[in-house]
């Protein structure tokens, strides 16, 4: 019953968080307010909720409340008429209402808006014009606008990508990232992500939303008036000047069969009874020997019937679909593209890609007349993409892909494919000897935006001829294809039976390297032989790190996420040591330090854990040590005495851990030549404030007197990485004392390099 009235009192919470009186008592001011009082009071509340200044999730909420009352009431018009009073009306929302309106949005399953979030957004801008609307599902002028929207996005589908991000549950992506203040927000991307923002300030008016865009139509798309006719071979669309064809209407024709057929207006009596003596025409197509007349004034009408008097495309069938592949698989370079149709589909798209591409072959496969061929590729619905490449390697298009990007991506990546069922099981099998990368997505999940990392992935191995890429989406039938694996959306790495399963969520730098690391470092799973070689001193040559792992299933989280932190941990140190996994096999006397990995489930506490003993350099200082030995002066300006390399740090700062490997390794290399230290700020807090310690970590160096210098100095040292711990600690060594430089260069040539092809 509790949990009920709270639900209640919530949800009454969130209506009356719009109630147009309210907006005078969030901002504080009177409801007789001057527009000057209100935008002061905004100013001085934004100021202190903004998240830059404020980030906390309170003044995140404050933030937006502020705003949205901002925003209602900075239009006197708007105000005097009341425009807003309609909000003492909103509906009532349950909580089943409430959270569905929160989570799909005012867009969801829109055929013509793209929705977008934080992880698509990057990969979404391509070439070309693209309108996007910031919003929140519970703002009124952003209901007001949604229809309109949605009627926009139809009108320009296949002209301008039109797309909208939900604000209310993409918070940070929103205001910190995208620094969107208010709702709704349309941004316009005249050239796609070549760059270039513009902030549309017009009223929200279908009438004026769409003058905006025609605005930069007509700037990229000229239509000629001619007086004489055109070459029979080029494919001509003569527009007849007395018609009632409006000229937005004309431009969009025009934008969307842009080098498939040239439009040109023709205002020439005379020049119109030589192309027909049809009064009602409006259109007069001609190529070649052809001569069509069209009569209609619709838009949609008038370029299905161009497309529908464009050369014909060659229609593939069984047979030929298998010549095309022996083909291909024979020495054939030149890929086809292959577009699934369906009898209620026109096929402008088709002719737009063969005149984007025309050194690809192009070929047409009815869906509703070879149903069987069409599943064998993998379409469920038409219309549908995919190419033949080099090999005979196929791959099919993703529903939402941008289908000249995936053709001219598609075809460089020769080694990557789309895999059918029956592909994946002998793969996941190990009947494959071959390296297989995979990308797993199953059924009602979201994964095209991990397809572009992966497809790159996938050329940046091309050299490699023993490593595949293959993606797997799996259907409604075939989900336990994918679940047998995972529940969501993964990258695996298959060689034979040997398996590792990257779960991060960033689908970029660090998914490239994971793959890297993974490719190359195949041998990484011990036998039992092998690790009885390593339990003999006298035949190890490394250290040895090894982490035992159970056999045959699965330990959790921690068993599924160990190949990539394994594999981080691995890189950090690479050129010093070997790190390995293997069963549980044969543990007594095999390790001097051991820890249960549960505690340790990520790299950087794995990496310090195990550096303290592989690089044991590091002493931990306390208050006595400290002041005795680091910032004592020395009484002897032509002492010995050593500079110190000290690293200021807190168990409880993440960074510490992660930053650690770079002073650690450093120290491996600088061991006996400077000395080195670790200070536990949480324990010895006095010693961190003597020294000014502000953030976690720090690394300082200290220099006492000697010769060359007449007082003791300090200097931090920048910890990026243990190469430029190096450059920084011997480029101020050299001013110091060069003769310690030795010590240095000596460590460094007995190190042992290991490059990546041993790991």
């Amino acid at each position: 019953m509790l949990k009920h009235l709270l639900l209640a009192c919530f949800l009454i919470g969130v209506v009356n968080s719009i109630n147009y009186e309210e907006y005078y008592e969030v901002l504080g001011i009177s409801k007789v307010a001057s527009t000057g009082e209100i935008k002061k009071a905004y100013k001085k509340l934004a100021v202190k909720y903004h998240p830059d200044k404020n980030p906390t999730e309170e003044a995140h909420k404050m933030f937006v409340k502020i705003t949205e009352a901002y925003e209602a009431l900075k239009d006197p018009e708007k105000r005097s008429n009341n425009a807003y009073s309609f909000m003492h009306k909103q509906p009532f929302y349950s909580g089943e209402e409430y959270d569905r309106l929160l989570h799909d949005g005012l867009y969801h399953n829109d055929p013509f808006v793209d929705n977008l979030n934080e992880d698509n957004f990057n990969n979404y801008l391509k070439n070309g014009f693209y309108f996007i609307n910031f919003y929140s599902p519970f703002c009124p002028p952003c209901r007001n606008l949604a229809s309109s929207w949605k009627k926009l996005a139809e009108m320009y589908n296949g002209i301008v990508n039109i797309a909208a991000v939900n604000c209310k549950i993409q918070p940070q992506f929103c205001f910190n990232r995208m620094r969107i203040h208010s709702h709704p927000t349309l941004l316009f991307y005249p050239n796609g992500k070549r760059g270039g923002v513009v902030y549309y300030n017009g009223d929200l008016k279908l009438e004026s939303l769409e003058e905006y865009i025609m605005m930069f139509l007509r700037n990229h798309m000229n239509i000629p008036t001619i007086d004489q006719l055109r070459s029979k071979d080029k494919r001509m669309a003569y527009v007849l000047g007395s018609t009632m064809i409006e000229r937005d209407d004309l431009t969009r024709i025009a934008f969307h069969l842009n080098g498939v057929v040239t439009f040109a207006i023709v205002e020439d009596e005379d020049l119109r009874k030589k192309l027909t003596s049809n009064e009602h025409a409006t259109v007069v197509y001609k190529y070649k020997d052809v001569t069509k007349e069209i009569e209609s004034v619709e838009e949609d009408e008038i370029i299905d019937d161009i497309v529908r008097y464009l050369p014909k495309v060659e229609v593939i069938g069984p047979e030929k679909f298998k010549k095309i592949r022996n083909s291909l698989r024979s020495g054939s370079q030149k890929t086809w593209a292959f577009f699934f149709s369906t009898k209620n589909k026109n096929r402008l798209q088709l002719h737009q890609m063969i005149n984007a591409f025309p050194a690809m072959n192009f070929g047409e496969i009815n869906c509703d007349k070879m149903p069987e061929l069409c599943a064998s590729l993998h379409v469920e619905s038409a219309p549908a993409w995919g190419v033949m490449k080099k090999g005979g390697v196929y791959q099919r298009a993703p529903p939402s892909a941008d289908v000249r990007d995936f053709l001219q991506t598609a075809t460089a990546a020769l080694n990557l494919h789309t895999l059918s069922p029956s592909d994946l099981q002998r793969i996941l099998n190990g009947e494959d000897t071959s390296v297989w990368v995979l990308l797993l997505a199953p059924y009602g999940t979201q994964w095209e935006h991990i397809v572009e990392p992966f497809t790159q992935a996938s050329l940046d191995h091309l050299e490699n001829e023993n490593i595949n890429f293959g993606i797997m989406s799996c259907s409604a039938k075939a989900a336990q294809y994918c679940t047998q694996v995972s529940h969501q959306p993964v990258i695996v790495i298959q060689h034979g039976v040997r398996r590792k399963i990257y779960h991060k969520q960033d689908y970029g730098t660090l998914m490239t390297d994971f793959i890297d690391m993974a490719v190359k470092s195949q041998d990484i799973d011990l036998s039992e032989k092998q690790l009885l070689e390593i339990m003999h001193v006298s035949s190890r040559k490394y250290t040895w790190l090894i982490a035992f792992v159970p056999s045959g299933k699965s330990c959790g989280y921690t068993c599924d996420n160990l190949p990539y932190e394994w594999m981080v941990v691995a890189k950090k140190v690479n050129g010093i040591r070997r790190f390995f996994t293997l069963p549980p096999v044969l543990v007594k006397d095999c390790v001097t330090a051991s820890i249960n990995l549960q505690e340790l489930a990520q790299a950087p506490y794995i990496l310090e854990w195990a550096l303290e003993y592989i690089v044991d350099s590091a002493q931990k200082l306390n208050w006595q040590v400290f002041s005795k030995k680091v910032i004592a002066e020395e009484l002897n300006p032509t002492g010995t005495k050593k500079p110190w390399l000290v690293y200021f740090h807190s168990p409880r700062c993440f960074s510490c851990y992660e930053k650690y490997p770079a002073f650690a390794i450093a120290g491996y290399f600088l061991n006996n030549a400077i000395q080195m230290g670790r200070v536990n700020c949480i324990s010895e807090r006095g010693i961190c404030q003597q020294e000014q310690i502000m953030s976690y970590p720090t690394l300082k160096l200290y220099l006492s007197r000697n010769q060359r210098q007449r007082f003791s100095t300090v200097i931090n040292i920048p910890l990026r990485d243990y190469e430029t711990v190096l450059k920084e600690v011997k480029q101020h060594i050299r001013r110091y004392d060069e003769s310690l430089l030795a010590g240095i260069e000596q460590n460094v040539r007995k190190s042992i390099h290991i490059n990546h092809d041993e790991f």
